[in-house]
């Protein structure tokens, strides 16, 4: 969005939300935490245009609702420490991790187009257990290939931002080295597949980076089931407007379905927080009435447009209610928490660089203000109801 086109936003802003100051206040609010989320390069006047769109709005009702804008209050120094997100169900995500990486494969089957180099695995899970037959399951396997190495780190990094959040619309995903030779192998005599195996990026050990999938989300661990799957448009479908009519709603609208709803909104602050502008589909899990997000090559770009999240963005800013759980969660995952996940062992495996790490914090602060925001208009209990 263009300044100027900013700018005469602010200014129809009084006209398009009547008399009300508080909700004039909320999204002059937005506007600015929008602007200074986006990278420094791209703010241009954008912060100026939003304050302005502030001083248009009752300088009292500003001061009424001003320390909300800030970060949350501290908490009191007999009051016993929140448990970090990043920590919760390790346990559980460290078991995930070790059936994706070691349990073995059977077999391989290419899907979608042929030079996507996307196979449907057949996973031996728990072959490595004393005295348990093996249960075979479905899971998606994209080995890396030279014309991109470390592809498979970007849709590694929304998963784990989306565990460190308590978010649960994306599949458990790991990467996994698998030997060349067992790759062709497992591909076995199908041609279309076979010429793939001169696009990998074979590592000096002659093994193959890999990115697995399991089938679905949980919680609280992977569902190992295929789901009937519905896959919809990010940007036209009309189910994304129903959801959208109902995160509006101060009050559960009729014929809501919370569960989907909250995903709904995870859907959205996940793609904000990563920069992933790009979506191009949901998955609709109708059996479990479940979103789930299975494309995350996008997430995380190198450079973000700031147009490219006016989408996410602009449904977060009508969104009445969000999930109390995602206000605690955003609100324990600071720079520290985000480099452990994220960055695990510093440079040799950083999953994102570190400038998205700055940008993922601006844009974790905004959200958070937006939402304390809403807070200061509406009350904790009316916001946080989901």
């Amino acid at each position: 969005m263009s300044r100027r086109a900013r700018g005469e936003l602010a200014r129809e802003l009084p006209r398009r939300l009547g008399g009300a100051v508080a909700p004039r206040l909320l999204v002059a609010t937005a506007l600015l935490a929008a602007a200074c989320a986006r990278p420094s390069s791209e703010r241009s006047g954008a912060p100026a245009v939003a304050i302005a769109a502030l001083a248009e709005v009752a300088p009292a009702a500003l001061a009424e609702v001003a320390p909300a804008l800030g970060a949350p209050p501290a908490r009191s120094s007999d009051e016993p420490p929140a448990p970090h997100a990043a920590n919760a169900g390790a346990a559980a995500d460290a078991h995930t991790a070790r059936d994706l990486q070691r349990s073995p494969l059977r077999a391989l089957r290419l899907t979608g187009k042929p030079t996507d180099g996307r196979f449907e695995a057949t996973l031996a899970l728990g072959a490595a257990e004393d005295g348990a037959p093996p249960r075979e399951v479905k899971v998606k396997l994209a080995p890396a290939q030279k014309k991109s190495p470390l592809a498979f780190r970007r849709p590694l990094a929304f998963y784990r931002l989306a565990r460190a959040l308590g978010a649960h619309v994306v599949p458990a995903a790991a990467a996994r080295r698998i030997g060349i030779g067992e790759l062709a192998s497992l591909i076995g005599r199908e041609p279309a597949a076979r010429k793939l195996l001169r696009r990998f990026a074979v590592m000096n050990d002659g093994t193959v980076d890999a990115l697995v999938l399991a089938p679905a989300p949980g919680p609280p661990g992977p569902r190992w089931i295929a789901p009937r799957r519905q896959s919809i448009r990010f940007d036209d479908a009309p189910e994304l407007d129903v959801w959208a009519r109902w995160a509006r709603s101060p009050s559960p609208a009729r014929g809501e379905r919370a569960p989907i709803l909250r995903d709904y909104l995870e859907v959205l602050a996940l793609d904000y927080l990563a920069g992933n502008g790009l979506r191009k589909e949901i998955v609709i899990d109708a059996g479990a009435g479940a979103l789930s997000l299975e494309a995350n090559a996008s997430a995380f770009p190198l450079h973000v447009k700031a147009h490219e999240l006016d989408r996410q963005l602009d449904r977060l800013v009508e969104a009445a209610r969000f999930p109390r759980a995602l206000r605690d969660a955003l609100a324990r995952f600071g720079p520290g928490e985000a480099a452990a996940v994220l960055r695990p062992g510093g440079f040799e495996d950083e999953l994102v660089p570190p400038r998205a790490l700055v940008e993922l914090e601006e844009r974790r602060q905004a959200l958070l203000s937006l939402i304390e925001t809403k807070i200061a208009d509406r009350g904790e209990d009316a916001v946080l109801s989901l």
